[in-house]
């Protein structure tokens, strides 16, 4: 079967993020976003395909949002964006009467209104991390073959449950598939084995032993999981 050549500028990006532990795609993943985020605020805003994408998606998802705003110089980008955004939801809950007396036949309904409201596409930042994601998981799932890679990722603590579900999903090879979850396994196992000897220690009849690595087991357990929470890296 035919495989794409291997990037090694992302191959590189890849295996220096794995040394940083937790689920790497989600390191990827945060940063394509704020890089993004750092481009809108200061170029993207005037690119008409960015503005379009703006347009289909109402503006950003409440998570970007918020981190849009955080953003030093973003106040002008941000009320661009969605005054097209607010005279969309205008126009899309004008009600246009042809007359009075056809009132109730062309009023739409309340559940109408609420379909006419969804965005059209996906927040730009979370598709931008969407495909990040989905890039490297490809380029792990190509690299996965190679010993150092396979130990890497077991010391990282292996990919959180979303982005090992992505990585199994996407087009790739069943062995290297069968590899991705032989590390996933082991390194789950190693976290149950710490988070039963932090709920040992927690029982009053060990308080007095003093904590080991499994004092944050229950918060790594959080991040393999549902994600790799970065706020506790700031």
């Amino acid at each position: 079967m035919f495989k794409p050549k291997l990037s090694h500028t992302l191959q590189a990006e890849l295996r220096e993020t794995l040394e940083q532990g937790g689920c790497p795609l989600c390191r990827l993943t945060a940063r394509a976003e704020e890089s993004f985020l750092d481009s809108l605020t200061y170029e993207r805003i005037l690119d008409l395909g960015t503005r379009a994408e703006l347009k289909r998606s109402r503006g950003m998802c409440l998570r970007h949002a918020r981190a849009w705003r955080e953003v030093h110089g973003s106040a002008l980008g941000i009320a661009l964006v969605y005054e097209v955004t607010i005279k969309d939801l205008l126009h899309d809950t004008e009600l246009e009467l042809e007359s009075p007396l056809k009132f109730w036949e062309t009023r739409p309904t309340p559940v109408q209104l609420a379909e006419g409201l969804e965005p059209l596409a996906l927040c730009p930042a979370c598709q931008r991390g969407a495909d990040t994601a989905a890039r490297f998981a490809n380029v792990l799932l190509q690299d996965i073959q190679k010993e150092s890679v396979r130990t890497a990722l077991e010391q990282a603590g292996g990919l959180c449950l979303p982005h090992l579900r992505l990585a199994l999903t996407i087009r790739g090879s069943v062995e290297a598939k069968r590899l991705l979850l032989e590390v996933e396994r082991r390194a789950w196992a190693a976290l149950r084995i710490e988070l039963q000897e932090f709920i040992r220690k927690n029982d009053y009849r060990f308080r007095d032993e003093p904590q080991g690595s499994e004092r944050d087991s229950w918060l790594r357990a959080l991040d393999a999981l549902v994600g790799l929470n970065l706020d506790r890296d700031a």
